[in-house]
């Protein structure tokens, strides 16, 4: 992948870092400045899409063993691993999780990187938040200004980039 003048959406994206990023960042390979939980996240990936949060249920414990959980249901907006583009997608999280602030709305549009269900059916984002991402109307995945790299000279706008493109760049990373 080459990172030219016009493609000035993706190159922000790969200056997704860590606090440890360097002031000068190189041009010839962006990807090395993305930290290790968001190269990691399509390798841990069960499920990536994008989509629409139709439904949020809380479902009580059946049994003295089990744990309550959430059952969401989204509209694959995008599928791009484990899901159809435009099937009904049902996912079941632990219920603490949401203790946590881990929660989704209906009518909000997000890009997903799910684990692959668990022995008990539960899945969550890979790698806590890093593995969730707010999507504008429009359907581009936004990346927020917090999330880039604190090296840059002036606060930076949130990037607006298509699903696939925020895929192919995090593949890319993975590689090297």
């Amino acid at each position: 992948m080459s990172c030219s003048v016009g493609r000035i959406p993706l190159l922000g994206l790969l200056l997704l870092s860590s606090p440890s990023a360097p002031a000068e960042l190189p041009l010839q390979s962006p990807q090395r400045n993305i930290s290790p939980v968001r190269r990691s996240l399509t390798l841990r990936s069960g499920y990536i899409f994008s989509g629409t949060v139709k439904s949020v249920e809380r479902v009580a414990p059946r049994t003295h063993d089990s744990v309550a959980v959430m059952r969401i249901t989204f509209h694959v907006d995008q599928g791009l691993r484990g899901a159809r583009t435009g099937q009904m997608l049902v996912i079941r999280e632990w219920a603490g999780l949401w203790q946590s602030g881990d929660r989704y709305r209906p009518g909000e549009r997000v890009m997903l990187f799910l684990y692959p269900p668990s022995k008990l059916g539960l899945t969550s984002p890979v790698g806590g938040g890093s593995g969730r991402f707010p999507v504008d109307p429009k359907g581009q995945v936004i990346v927020e200004s917090r999330e880039l790299s604190h090296a840059q000279t002036r606060a930076p706008r949130p990037i607006r980039m298509a699903p696939r493109e925020l895929l192919r760049a995090l593949r890319s990373a993975e590689k090297e």
